[in-house]
């Protein structure tokens, strides 16, 4: 017994195609996800998220051991994820360092 593929009608998809709204680009919002950014922001946004992630971290263990937090689930779940974006950022750097030693070890 062979399968047969499904298919629809153009006249079927039309109406979902064109129940998609269009993006709009007028909006700074919108155009600011849409722009290539450039290495220097992505990183720039990256060591902020960090950084964020660590502190938010650390707010929270001492809000734990002050007794303003009694929750121990989320001071380590927010400790599991300031632990892992570190670990994340580690592996970038390294990455980075060895894509920048394979390019001064080129040969001209």
């Amino acid at each position: 017994m062979q399968i047969q593929p499904i298919q629809m009608p153009v006249s079927m998809t039309q109406g979902i195609i064109n129940s998609i709204p269009p993006i709009l680009t007028d909006h700074p919002e919108m155009q600011a996800e849409i722009a290539p950014a450039n290495f220097r922001d992505l990183m720039k946004k990256a060591m902020t998220d960090l950084n964020v992630s660590q502190v938010g971290a650390n707010d929270a263990i001492k809000a734990l051991a002050t007794g303003g937090e009694e929750n121990l689930h989320d001071v380590m779940i927010s400790m599991e994820k300031a632990s892992m974006s570190l670990q994340y950022a580690i592996q970038i750097r390294n990455k980075l360092l060895e894509g920048y030693q394979a390019v001064i070890q080129m040969q001209i």
